[in-house]
């Protein structure tokens, strides 16, 4: 997909079935990009079990990734406080944003 565009490049990176520590960081970097956050139970619903090593790796690698902790109710309605949601450092979720210019 040399003439991708970034939609169809994130599109690409979730289809694969591969399921290595290398793509699986590859495709945390394009859903952060194309999402601006994603929790743990996103990336689990799109294939990446275990996020957080991943993000270490990442961060290892130079990526500005933060994390706000946050309440996440399931589909079963339970509250699981303490879910991590990531983000780029220069983008934070939009809620985050708002509680710091209120300050």
């Amino acid at each position: 997909m040399k003439n991708a565009t970034p939609d169809q490049k994130s599109s690409t990176l979730l289809n694969q079935k591969d399921t290595s520590a290398n793509t699986q960081r590859l495709q945390i970097v394009a859903l952060i990009n194309e999402r601006q956050s994603v929790n743990t139970p996103e990336f689990r619903k799109l294939g990446i079990m275990a996020p957080a090593p991943r993000i270490f790796e990442l961060r290892q690698q130079g990526y500005k990734i933060e994390k706000v902790l946050e309440t996440y109710v399931d589909d079963t309605g339970k509250a699981h406080s303490g879910v991590a949601r990531y983000y780029f450092a220069n983008n934070p979720p939009a809620n985050d944003r708002d509680q710091e210019q209120a300050a």
